[in-house]
Protein backbone atom coordinates (compact mmCIF):
# COMPACT_ATOMS: atom_id res chain seq x y z
CA UNK A 1 0.00 0.00 0.00
CA UNK A 2 1.54 3.47 -1.31
CA UNK A 3 0.90 5.55 1.75
CA UNK A 4 1.89 9.76 1.39
CA UNK A 5 1.88 10.94 4.73
CA UNK A 6 3.26 14.42 3.65
CA UNK A 7 0.97 16.87 0.85
CA UNK A 8 0.57 20.38 0.79
CA UNK A 9 -2.49 22.16 -0.83
CA UNK A 10 -2.47 26.00 -0.95
CA UNK A 11 -0.93 28.25 -3.66
CA UNK A 12 -0.13 31.69 -4.59
CA UNK A 13 -0.99 34.78 -4.53
CA UNK A 14 -4.28 33.45 -2.76
CA UNK A 15 -1.96 31.51 0.26
CA UNK A 16 1.65 32.48 -0.43
CA UNK A 17 3.54 35.65 -0.40
CA UNK A 18 5.78 37.16 -2.93
CA UNK A 19 8.60 36.76 -0.69
CA UNK A 20 8.00 33.07 -0.26
CA UNK A 21 7.86 32.42 -3.60
CA UNK A 22 10.71 34.20 -4.83
CA UNK A 23 12.92 32.25 -2.39
CA UNK A 24 10.79 29.12 -2.67
CA UNK A 25 11.72 29.73 -6.90
CA UNK A 26 15.39 29.98 -5.80
CA UNK A 27 15.65 27.01 -3.39
CA UNK A 28 13.63 24.48 -6.35
CA UNK A 29 15.65 25.65 -8.91
CA UNK A 30 18.84 24.68 -7.16
CA UNK A 31 17.45 21.19 -6.60
CA UNK A 32 16.67 20.84 -10.01
CA UNK A 33 20.18 21.00 -10.80
CA UNK A 34 21.10 17.80 -8.47
CA UNK A 35 18.30 15.56 -9.06
CA UNK A 36 15.61 15.25 -11.61
CA UNK A 37 13.52 13.78 -9.73
CA UNK A 38 12.05 16.80 -8.58
CA UNK A 39 8.28 18.30 -9.48
CA UNK A 40 7.94 21.24 -12.04
CA UNK A 41 4.38 23.16 -12.91
CA UNK A 42 5.41 24.16 -16.20
CA UNK A 43 3.59 27.19 -15.79
CA UNK A 44 4.23 30.56 -17.51
CA UNK A 45 4.89 32.52 -14.19
CA UNK A 46 7.89 31.42 -12.18
CA UNK A 47 6.19 32.30 -8.67
CA UNK A 48 3.60 29.35 -9.70
CA UNK A 49 6.36 27.22 -10.27
CA UNK A 50 8.13 27.93 -6.77
CA UNK A 51 4.92 25.89 -4.24
CA UNK A 52 2.08 25.44 -6.31
CA UNK A 53 -0.39 22.77 -5.13
CA UNK A 54 -3.73 23.41 -6.18
CA UNK A 55 -6.50 20.39 -6.66
CA UNK A 56 -6.11 18.79 -9.63
CA UNK A 57 -2.30 19.37 -9.92
CA UNK A 58 -2.15 17.03 -6.37
CA UNK A 59 -4.99 14.98 -7.70
CA UNK A 60 -2.50 14.22 -10.68
CA UNK A 61 0.83 13.59 -8.66
CA UNK A 62 -1.29 11.24 -6.47
CA UNK A 63 -2.77 9.03 -8.75
CA UNK A 64 -0.87 6.22 -7.78
CA UNK A 65 -1.45 6.44 -3.95
CA UNK A 66 -4.16 4.19 -1.67
CA UNK A 67 -3.83 7.03 0.60
CA UNK A 68 -3.05 10.29 1.10
CA UNK A 69 -2.05 12.71 3.96
CA UNK A 70 -2.39 16.36 2.82
CA UNK A 71 -2.46 19.82 4.95
CA UNK A 72 -1.16 23.55 4.67
CA UNK A 73 0.46 25.68 7.39
CA UNK A 74 -0.46 28.27 9.21
CA UNK A 75 2.45 30.03 9.06
CA UNK A 76 1.94 34.14 8.26
CA UNK A 77 5.14 35.00 10.37
CA UNK A 78 6.74 34.00 6.73
CA UNK A 79 3.75 34.57 4.50
CA UNK A 80 1.97 31.36 4.53
CA UNK A 81 -1.95 31.63 5.05
CA UNK A 82 -3.20 27.91 4.14
CA UNK A 83 -6.95 27.93 3.80
CA UNK A 84 -7.91 25.15 6.66
CA UNK A 85 -11.86 25.25 5.40
CA UNK A 86 -10.73 24.93 1.82
CA UNK A 87 -8.39 21.53 2.43
CA UNK A 88 -11.13 20.48 4.96
CA UNK A 89 -13.62 20.48 2.01
CA UNK A 90 -11.41 18.79 -0.63
CA UNK A 91 -10.72 15.78 1.84
CA UNK A 92 -15.07 15.67 2.06
CA UNK A 93 -15.06 15.76 -1.65
CA UNK A 94 -12.65 12.83 -2.73
CA UNK A 95 -14.61 10.15 -0.28
CA UNK A 96 -11.74 8.82 1.75
CA UNK A 97 -8.11 8.53 -0.07
CA UNK A 98 -6.86 11.84 1.26
CA UNK A 99 -6.55 12.60 5.11
CA UNK A 100 -6.51 16.00 6.42
CA UNK A 101 -4.36 17.56 8.94
CA UNK A 102 -4.96 21.21 10.47
CA UNK A 103 -2.52 23.51 10.97
CA UNK A 104 -3.07 26.45 13.75
CA UNK A 105 0.14 28.65 14.77
CA UNK A 106 1.49 27.75 18.16
CA UNK A 107 2.10 31.78 18.68
CA UNK A 108 -1.85 32.71 18.35
CA UNK A 109 -3.94 32.76 21.60
CA UNK A 110 -6.51 31.16 20.45
CA UNK A 111 -4.98 27.90 18.99
CA UNK A 112 -5.85 25.23 21.22
CA UNK A 113 -9.34 26.24 20.55
CA UNK A 114 -9.15 26.39 16.96
CA UNK A 115 -7.37 23.12 17.57
CA UNK A 116 -10.37 21.28 18.91
CA UNK A 117 -12.50 22.98 16.58
CA UNK A 118 -10.89 21.73 13.22
CA UNK A 119 -10.39 18.71 14.74
CA UNK A 120 -13.99 18.04 16.49
CA UNK A 121 -15.79 19.88 14.01
CA UNK A 122 -14.16 20.36 10.78
CA UNK A 123 -13.11 16.29 10.88
CA UNK A 124 -9.15 16.60 10.54
CA UNK A 125 -6.86 13.85 11.85
CA UNK A 126 -4.26 15.29 12.48
CA UNK A 127 -1.83 18.69 12.89
CA UNK A 128 0.91 20.49 11.03
CA UNK A 129 2.84 22.99 12.76
CA UNK A 130 6.85 24.65 12.55
CA UNK A 131 9.12 26.37 14.63
CA UNK A 132 11.00 28.20 11.50
CA UNK A 133 8.27 29.13 9.85
CA UNK A 134 5.96 30.16 12.18
CA UNK A 135 8.24 31.63 14.84
CA UNK A 136 8.13 29.58 17.70
CA UNK A 137 10.47 27.96 20.31
CA UNK A 138 10.01 24.32 20.88
CA UNK A 139 11.48 24.33 24.47
CA UNK A 140 9.02 27.43 25.87
CA UNK A 141 6.77 25.82 28.20
CA UNK A 142 4.01 27.79 27.09
CA UNK A 143 3.25 26.02 23.52
CA UNK A 144 3.34 22.48 25.47
CA UNK A 145 -1.04 22.84 25.91
CA UNK A 146 -1.16 22.80 22.50
CA UNK A 147 0.80 19.96 22.12
CA UNK A 148 -0.80 18.37 25.06
CA UNK A 149 -4.18 18.92 23.76
CA UNK A 150 -3.57 16.71 20.57
CA UNK A 151 -2.21 14.30 22.76
CA UNK A 152 -5.65 14.27 24.12
CA UNK A 153 -7.76 14.38 21.15
CA UNK A 154 -5.63 11.19 20.27
CA UNK A 155 -4.21 12.83 16.67
CA UNK A 156 -0.20 12.86 15.29
CA UNK A 157 1.46 15.95 14.54
CA UNK A 158 3.85 16.36 11.74
CA UNK A 159 6.56 19.53 12.79
CA UNK A 160 8.49 20.48 10.11
CA UNK A 161 11.72 20.51 12.69
CA UNK A 162 14.92 21.40 10.01
CA UNK A 163 15.82 24.08 7.77
CA UNK A 164 14.42 25.99 4.80
CA UNK A 165 15.03 28.46 2.93
CA UNK A 166 12.40 31.28 4.32
CA UNK A 167 14.76 34.25 4.41
CA UNK A 168 13.06 35.36 8.06
CA UNK A 169 12.76 32.10 9.41
CA UNK A 170 14.79 31.70 13.05
CA UNK A 171 17.40 28.55 12.69
CA UNK A 172 17.70 28.96 16.35
CA UNK A 173 14.07 27.32 16.69
CA UNK A 174 14.82 24.72 13.59
CA UNK A 175 17.01 21.80 15.37
CA UNK A 176 15.09 18.47 15.77
CA UNK A 177 16.69 18.01 19.53
CA UNK A 178 15.01 21.21 20.47
CA UNK A 179 11.77 18.84 20.12
CA UNK A 180 12.98 16.32 22.99
CA UNK A 181 11.03 18.82 26.13
CA UNK A 182 7.54 17.91 24.03
CA UNK A 183 8.33 14.65 23.52
CA UNK A 184 8.92 14.48 27.21
CA UNK A 185 5.69 16.15 28.57
CA UNK A 186 3.33 14.16 25.70
CA UNK A 187 5.18 10.91 25.74
CA UNK A 188 1.79 9.27 24.50
CA UNK A 189 1.57 11.84 21.39
CA UNK A 190 3.04 10.43 17.93
CA UNK A 191 5.31 13.35 16.73
CA UNK A 192 6.67 12.59 12.26
CA UNK A 193 9.87 14.98 12.01
CA UNK A 194 9.44 15.85 8.78
CA UNK A 195 12.32 15.93 6.16
CA UNK A 196 14.50 13.87 8.77
CA UNK A 197 14.69 17.61 10.47
CA UNK A 198 17.28 18.17 7.69
CA UNK A 199 20.80 19.04 7.89
CA UNK A 200 20.48 17.73 11.47
CA UNK A 201 19.69 14.41 10.22
CA UNK A 202 22.18 13.10 13.05
CA UNK A 203 19.90 14.90 15.59
CA UNK A 204 16.81 13.92 14.39
CA UNK A 205 17.70 10.38 14.35
CA UNK A 206 19.25 9.99 17.30
CA UNK A 207 16.05 11.45 18.97
CA UNK A 208 13.63 9.28 17.41
CA UNK A 209 15.91 6.12 18.80
CA UNK A 210 15.17 7.30 22.03
CA UNK A 211 11.08 7.87 21.69
CA UNK A 212 9.07 5.48 21.08
CA UNK A 213 6.11 7.73 19.67
CA UNK A 214 8.79 10.02 17.32
CA UNK A 215 9.09 9.24 13.74
CA UNK A 216 10.73 10.96 10.72
CA UNK A 217 9.86 11.19 6.97
CA UNK A 218 12.02 11.08 4.10
CA UNK A 219 10.46 13.56 1.98
CA UNK A 220 12.51 16.57 0.38
CA UNK A 221 15.80 14.59 1.27
CA UNK A 222 17.00 12.86 -2.13
CA UNK A 223 17.46 15.76 -3.80
CA UNK A 224 20.82 16.21 -1.64
CA UNK A 225 22.51 12.82 -2.71
CA UNK A 226 25.20 13.01 -0.22
CA UNK A 227 23.05 14.10 2.71
CA UNK A 228 20.56 11.11 1.64
CA UNK A 229 23.03 8.81 1.79
CA UNK A 230 24.28 9.64 5.30
CA UNK A 231 21.53 10.39 6.74
CA UNK A 232 19.71 6.38 5.65
CA UNK A 233 23.49 4.92 7.05
CA UNK A 234 23.20 6.77 10.16
CA UNK A 235 19.54 5.30 10.75
CA UNK A 236 20.83 2.08 10.27
CA UNK A 237 23.49 2.67 12.39
CA UNK A 238 20.99 3.32 15.15
CA UNK A 239 18.67 0.74 14.53
CA UNK A 240 15.79 3.14 13.56
CA UNK A 241 15.42 2.23 10.24
CA UNK A 242 12.02 0.91 10.51
CA UNK A 243 11.15 4.87 12.21
CA UNK A 244 11.45 6.16 8.48
CA UNK A 245 8.14 7.07 6.39
CA UNK A 246 7.13 8.09 3.09
CA UNK A 247 6.20 11.34 2.13
CA UNK A 248 6.46 13.27 -1.20
CA UNK A 249 6.29 16.97 0.36
CA UNK A 250 4.31 17.65 -3.45
CA UNK A 251 5.01 19.73 -4.74
CA UNK A 252 8.29 19.64 -4.12
CA UNK A 253 8.23 16.23 -5.74
CA UNK A 254 5.82 14.04 -6.35
CA UNK A 255 5.58 10.49 -5.16
CA UNK A 256 6.90 8.81 -8.27
CA UNK A 257 9.66 11.17 -7.97
CA UNK A 258 10.30 10.55 -4.54
CA UNK A 259 10.04 6.81 -4.78
CA UNK A 260 12.66 7.04 -7.83
CA UNK A 261 14.79 9.33 -5.62
CA UNK A 262 14.97 6.27 -2.88
CA UNK A 263 16.32 3.79 -5.55
CA UNK A 264 18.57 6.06 -6.48
CA UNK A 265 20.61 5.96 -2.92
CA UNK A 266 23.37 4.01 -3.12
CA UNK A 267 24.43 6.08 -6.74
CA UNK A 268 26.90 8.38 -4.71
CA UNK A 269 29.20 5.76 -3.52
CA UNK A 270 28.89 3.46 -6.30
CA UNK A 271 32.15 2.04 -7.28
CA UNK A 272 33.59 2.39 -3.80
CA UNK A 273 33.89 0.23 -0.33
CA UNK A 274 31.50 2.47 1.34
CA UNK A 275 28.22 0.32 2.78
CA UNK A 276 25.01 -0.01 0.36
CA UNK A 277 21.27 0.81 2.01
CA UNK A 278 19.91 -2.49 1.44
CA UNK A 279 16.80 -2.67 -0.72
CA UNK A 280 14.51 -3.69 2.21
CA UNK A 281 15.17 -1.33 3.91
CA UNK A 282 14.03 1.07 0.98
CA UNK A 283 10.91 -1.19 0.23
CA UNK A 284 9.64 -0.76 3.74
CA UNK A 285 10.23 2.82 3.43
CA UNK A 286 7.99 3.26 0.88
CA UNK A 287 5.39 0.56 1.55
CA UNK A 288 5.53 -0.85 5.23
CA UNK A 289 6.89 1.71 8.12
CA UNK A 290 3.82 3.79 7.90
CA UNK A 291 1.56 1.02 9.51
CA UNK A 292 3.73 1.33 12.73
CA UNK A 293 3.16 5.10 13.23
CA UNK A 294 -0.49 5.36 11.56
CA UNK A 295 -1.97 2.54 12.44
CA UNK A 296 -5.65 3.78 12.47
CA UNK A 297 -5.52 4.03 8.50
CA UNK A 298 -4.91 0.32 8.18
CA UNK A 299 -7.30 -1.02 5.69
Amino acid sequence: MLFDTHTNLMWYPEHLSDEFVQYAWEAKKAKMKLSPDVYFAGATASQNNAFDSRPDALLAATKDCDKVIVFGIQAPFCGIRADQELIAKFVKEQGGRFVGWCSVDPGDPDCVRKLAYYVNDLGFRGLKVSPIYQNWDPQDPRHIGLFKKAEQLGIPVNIHQGTSFVRPGPLKHANPILLEDIAIACPDLRIIIAHMGHPWETECIVLIRKHPNLYANISALHYRPWRHWQAFMTAIEYGVEHKLLFGSDFPSATPQQVIAGQWKVNNIVAGTNFPKVPDEMIHNIIYENWKRALPEYLP
